[in-house]
């Protein structure tokens, strides 16, 4: 079992951490607290649940658990792409990434057995 630091799905998760740290510096300050935080939250989360999938035996319920964060993490997108606080260029490039990751975490997924019933 490869490092979850060594995975593509890994690198992809925490460039999307660096690019949602970069893109909310362009939210306003009163939503800043709440939207901001809120979305590196969330690709933080990313980030722990590859490793524990990495880990773990049944890797399904953290890989599902994963692809919902990072729909989170493009609604969140969305609204700043809406309310002009990142450009288009900028969240067409967010949800690049949010797709690949979406993709690998569910190609894991389908290449996984699933764990027998207790």
């Amino acid at each position: 079992m490869a490092m979850h630091t060594e995975l593509s799905i890994y690198n992809a998760a925490m460039g999307l951490l660096h690019m949602a740290t970069n893109l909310t510096r362009n939210i306003p300050r009163d939503l800043k607290q709440s939207l901001g935080k809120r979305v590196i939250d969330e690709c933080i989360d990313v980030l722990m649940l590859i490793a524990r999938a990495n880990s773990s035996r049944d890797k399904r319920p953290h890989l599902e658990l994963l692809v919902e964060k990072v729909q989170v993490v493009e609604f969140m997108m969305r609204l700043f792409k809406d309310n002009r606080f990142i450009s288009v260029p900028q969240h067409a490039n967010a949800i690049e990434v949010t797709t690949s990751i979406g993709k690998q975490a569910n190609a894991w997924k389908r290449s996984t057995p699933t764990a027998p019933a207790t």
